[in-house]
């Protein structure tokens, strides 16, 4: 007998959590990862000028840390309003990776007596929803990192320019 299951919805006191849960316990180490690959890659250019990698470590960094705080809130967002309504998964610390698209590993996977399952969307909705989720998130996290690099830069050059007498 087979009989759908159908859990609690995470509920919005819990999103700081759920925000939490997406940056401690796996996440940090992808995009600690991800700043070395890139730090690898920005050394293998040519370096124009003293002080060139120091300056793109400096923004992968600052990327990446912003990338990763986005996220969070980003999967903040899909535990409240996407897990628990679309679909279960049974083995939930969070789902959302702006880097690769749920699927059914992910809902399927054991982890309790029962597997995940999908709640009135196939498998090609869920993922679209999880596409809108994603640009979301890269969109706003570049929107933010310009707008900070900009505000640094700006910053930068005025600590630069000495003051008419």
């Amino acid at each position: 007998m087979n009989t759908s299951y159908q859990p609690p919805p995470i509920t919005w006191d819990q999103f700081p959590i759920e925000c939490f849960w997406y940056v401690y316990p796996f996440m940090w180490a992808v995009h600690l990862v991800i700043f070395f690959i890139g730090f690898i890659i920005s050394a293998m250019l040519p370096l124009k000028e003293p002080g060139t990698l120091k300056r793109r470590t400096k923004r992968i960094g600052l990327f990446v840390l912003i990338l990763l705080f986005v996220g969070a809130l980003f999967n903040g967002l899909w535990s409240c309003l996407i897990w628990g309504r679309f679909y279960y998964s049974s083995d939930y610390i969070f789902d959302f990776s702006p880097f690769w698209p749920i699927t059914h590993s992910i809902i399927d996977d054991p982890f309790d007596p029962r597997s995940g399952e999908l709640f009135g969307v196939s498998l090609l909705q869920l993922q679209l929803i999880w596409l809108l989720f994603a640009a979301g998130t890269w969109a706003v996290t570049i929107y933010l990192y310009r707008i900070i690099r900009s505000r640094l830069a700006v910053d930068a050059a005025s600590q630069h320019t000495v003051p008419s007498p």
